[in-house]
């Protein structure tokens, strides 16, 4: 059954397999030796979460399975792909299954898993490994590489510590992390939020800590309204003073003004588009008239913030 945090997970181990290796206690001996491999098993099975393979005198694979929800074939399924996945690269297979929430867990998640014939007598064996991330510290994942930041609001935390972890995932990627890595990890961390708060609740907490420790404020507080905006006004400050009393000072600020809206407008447009680009793939020619129909500089504010809770253009413009 497909999960919808698939292709977000997939995307963060793809970004830094080695940092989600040694945040998970696997030794890497030589991280240059560590690449993801395809883990499409085409037309024998779908396709496993991620699998990375690890070079050196020893190598191996180790799978990743990560899990949102109750699959009581997870097991099950696991050492089915374990099985091709070795036969496929003739290397050895370690199997770790990340559950994400304790709604994905269960007590036949042991560890292991026996197979038994008609007569009870066991006939293989599989050991994979089990991690519980709501049981670990956010500090294990706060200090680990950037793709494994958005796993710390959905570990062992106090709600009211919520917001301080947001706030360190937040500038972490504020001071290490390029623009577009920045967009995809906040993005993936809201995404992983609403495992274990509401919508309006991730909505209310994302906004906050965007704005302190971010710089993604209200449109009527961002530095590329008030940049645009300041310009305009000065410029029509400037205009009404040359043209003097005859149209006065008030004229010039007026039209100031109306010129800075129509600024932050186009470029709060052009915001929208490049975020969208990035997140959502490219616009037809149908969404992007539309995006340049919309005056309302709130709403396009109010766009980009939801550009990161949404899969499709489509999507995002109805909500």
């Amino acid at each position: 059954m497909a999960k919808p945090y698939d292709a977000t997970t997939r995307q963060l181990i793809e970004m830094d397999p080695v940092a989600w290796l040694e945040s998970f206690g696997i030794p890497v001996p030589d991280p240059s030796q560590v690449r993801v491999v395809d883990s499409n098993l085409a037309t024998i099975l779908p396709e496993a979460d991620r699998v990375i393979r690890v070079e050196g005198a020893a190598p191996w694979i180790e799978q990743f399975e990560l899990q949102a929800g109750r699959d009581l074939q997870l097991s099950d399924r696991a050492h089915l792909y374990s099985v091709v996945l070795g036969w496929r690269y003739e290397i050895p297979v370690r199997t770790t299954l990340i559950l994400l929430r304790p709604q994905a867990d269960g007590p036949e998640l042991t560890g292991l898993l026996e197979k038994r014939d008609r007569d009870g007598a066991v006939y293989d064996v599989f050991r994979y490994d089990v991690v519980r991330v709501w049981e670990l510290p956010p500090e294990r994942f706060l200090r680990a590489g950037l793709p494994v930041l958005p796993l710390a609001p959905v570990a062992k935390i106090d709600p009211d510590r919520l917001r301080e972890v947001l706030a360190t995932v937040a500038g972490r990627l504020r001071h290490e992390a390029t623009p577009d890595q920045a967009l995809t990890l906040w993005r993936a961390t809201t995404i992983l939020l609403s495992l274990r708060y509401t919508k309006e609740q991730v909505q209310a907490i994302v906004k906050e800590v965007s704005s302190m420790s971010m710089g993604i404020r209200g449109i009527e507080e961002s530095w590329l309204f008030q940049e645009y905006f300041q310009k305009g006004l000065a410029e029509g400050k400037a205009e009404g003073l040359a043209e003097g009393e005859a149209r006065g000072l008030a004229e010039g600020e007026a039209r100031g003004r109306a010129e800075a809206l129509a600024i932050s407008l186009d470029h709060w447009r052009k915001h929208l588009l490049l975020i969208g680009r990035r997140l959502l793939g490219e616009p037809s020619e149908a969404i992007e008239a539309a995006i340049h129909q919309i005056d309302d500089p709130e709403r396009l504010d109010t766009l980009v913030e939801r550009a990161l809770h949404v899969s499709t253009w489509e999507e995002l413009l109805n909500s």
